[in-house]
């Protein structure tokens, strides 16, 4: 009887317990399409892939740091993303694919002036034009 009554409670806090995590920080995302005037050229094709045992602490920025790493130390955007979530018996994966590009290489090729210029063409959230909404 005390097997029973201890499995019983173990499922009532297995199944009334919870957690949070962060899933991952983004300087720039989106899921529509946008033109952001990148040379897709200068890019690197580059894909990352975490695999999590019972699926426990999985987030996408270790797939998305693994693929940034994959691409090379001077790669810190990654633009035209794809991210999969692959669950299998005790194993779950994350995987993040997309084109990585240098925001180093863009200001050089720009120059500092052409570089702003090209900030103000796009659509960036920056702090001078953020809209503070309060409830």
């Amino acid at each position: 009887m005390k097997i029973k009554s201890l499995l019983l409670v173990m499922i009532a806090v297995m199944t009334l317990s919870s957690c949070s995590m962060r899933l991952v920080d983004f300087t720039v995302i989106s899921s529509k399409n946008v033109n952001l005037n990148i040379d897709r050229a200068q890019g690197v094709k580059t894909e990352g892939k975490k695999s999590y045992f019972l699926g426990l602490g999985w987030n996408i920025k270790d797939a998305m740091d693994i693929a940034l790493e994959k691409a090379g130390p001077e790669y810190d955007l990654l633009i035209d993303g794809v991210v999969r979530y692959g669950s299998y018996p005790f194993v779950s994966t994350i995987t993040v694919e997309g084109t990585a590009v240098s925001s180093r290489k863009m200001v050089a090729a720009l120059g500092e002036t052409g570089f702003q210029e090209w900030l103000k063409g796009e659509t960036v959230l920056t702090q001078e034009n953020a809209v503070v909404i309060s409830e």
